[in-house]
């Protein structure tokens, strides 16, 4: 089952997001939803907020090809399929930072260079309720720092510096406007 995706301009995308305290069926079912949504839109993480959801939740998947290093070993081998991430927080971040262009589904025909830690170590629960704490690397960790700045009302956009967004300006206000006539 997919969702109805929420686009620039729509006001959930800018609320925090509470966090998750109960988790039963109904969590699992839309951590399935939101992933058949992502896959849907040929993303690589999907956050509550860009489907209208206002809980701290999000997923992601990988794939295989695009979480290797240099010599093509994986960076992230434990990254087997979709992860629902529930409650995130980062615990740490590297202080090693590499700039890598960035989309969103939320954001369509947009894109821009984003400066964030390469590694972060992320607590999180499963859709079970389960507590658990996992290293990331490379696209893994940008992708869960991109989604759980979703969770906090941040877009990608915001972290662009003042040349690009005057570059993308025109774009963002059609959305915005599309957005807000079309009701999302």
């Amino acid at each position: 089952m997919t969702l109805r995706m929420r686009y620039y301009g729509d006001p959930v995308l800018r609320r925090k997001a509470e966090p998750v305290e109960t988790f039963d069926e109904d969590l699992k079912t839309l951590a399935d939803a939101m992933v058949d949504t992502m896959r849907d839109e040929s993303g690589i993480g999907l956050a509550g907020p860009q489907i209208g959801d206002s809980r701290r939740i999000f997923v992601m998947e990988i794939p295989a090809d695009m979480d290797v290093d240099g010599s093509g070993a994986r960076l992230n081998p434990e990254l087997d399929g979709p992860m629902a991430v529930v409650n995130p927080e980062f615990v740490e971040c590297s202080e090693e930072q590499d700039e890598v262009e960035e989309g969103c589904l939320s954001i369509p025909d947009v894109r821009g260079r984003v400066v964030r830690p390469v590694s972060v170590r992320m607590r999180f629960r499963t859709v079970e309720g389960e507590e658990r704490e996992m290293e990331l690397h490379g696209l893994a960790a940008r992708c869960a720092q991109h989604e759980t700045d979703h969770l906090d009302g941040v877009l990608f956009v915001d972290h662009l510096g003042s040349v690009k967004k005057m570059a993308i300006k025109g774009k963002l206000k059609k959305l915005k406007e599309k957005t807000l006539r079309e009701g999302s």
